[in-house]
């Protein structure tokens, strides 16, 4: 059945599957991360400018990497849901085009 509609339902649902995986094992990563990095500036606090250099560089890259993992995941989740509203309009135009064809009548007395 799914060999009906434009798109590959499930080879979407697999490269979906595998990019929520992927998500999640990058979320982990930049967790991990940052929890080391927040070691070395907790370290390097004692030192005002080593503190503040490390602040500089290390705070645009931990609110850069959450945000760019954040946007991806939004953009899966909008690619799952436009699918799935492609498939139930599918649904819905075949169960329209049924109907239409079965009140149509035949000969004369067909409804155009």
């Amino acid at each position: 059945m799914t060999d009906r509609y434009a798109i590959d339902i499930p080879g979407f649902l697999g490269l979906a599957g595998e990019t929520a995986r992927r998500l999640d094992d990058l979320t982990d990563a930049v967790g991990a991360t940052a929890h080391v990095l927040w070691g070395i500036r907790d370290a390097v606090a004692p030192v005002p400018e080593l503190f503040q250099a490390f602040c500089r560089v290390m705070d645009p890259w931990e609110a850069k990497a959450g945000g760019s993992i954040a946007h991806a995941g939004s953009v899966l989740t909008i690619a799952e849901q436009a699918v799935a509203e492609y498939c139930r309009a599918d649904v819905v135009m075949a169960v329209t085009a049924a109907q239409l064809e079965t009140r149509q009548g035949t000969g004369r007395w067909r409804v155009a």
